[in-house]
């Protein structure tokens, strides 16, 4: 949670508590009873409307970037890359590549210089 919303919801459960204090105070249990009663119900249903509007709480993949990589050879079987490789099934990540070099590849071999998923 970022800083200034740590700050907002401890400055709203303080005043939370004032209030529920000062109800207590100036009204009789049962009414402070009833009044908690709507406040706590409400919080609860606030609590969970932001927990399904905020996503599931998995933070978002990196960033991967591939810029001007130069140029990948390979001869006989082997494999280059300039680029970006990972696996396919690994983390969900934003992957981008602008201006990558020229790929070669002789006989059986492979090569790569933007984004190359195994």
């Amino acid at each position: 949670m970022q800083g200034w919303k740590k700050m907002v919801l401890m400055a709203a459960s303080c005043v939370l508590i004032v209030a529920m204090v000062v109800v207590w105070v100036w009204a009789d249990l049962g009414t402070a009873d009833g009044i908690a009663s709507v406040v706590g119900a409400s919080a609860g249903v606030v609590g969970m409307a932001y927990a399904l509007t905020s996503g599931n709480g998995a933070q978002p993949g990196p960033v991967l970037t591939a810029v001007r990589t130069g140029k990948a050879t390979t001869k006989g079987g082997g494999m280059a890359n300039t680029g970006i490789s990972m696996p396919a099934a690994g983390p969900q990540a934003q992957v981008s590549t602008d201006s990558t070099g020229d790929a070669e590849s002789h006989g059986s071999g492979d090569a790569n210089t933007g984004v190359h998923l195994t």
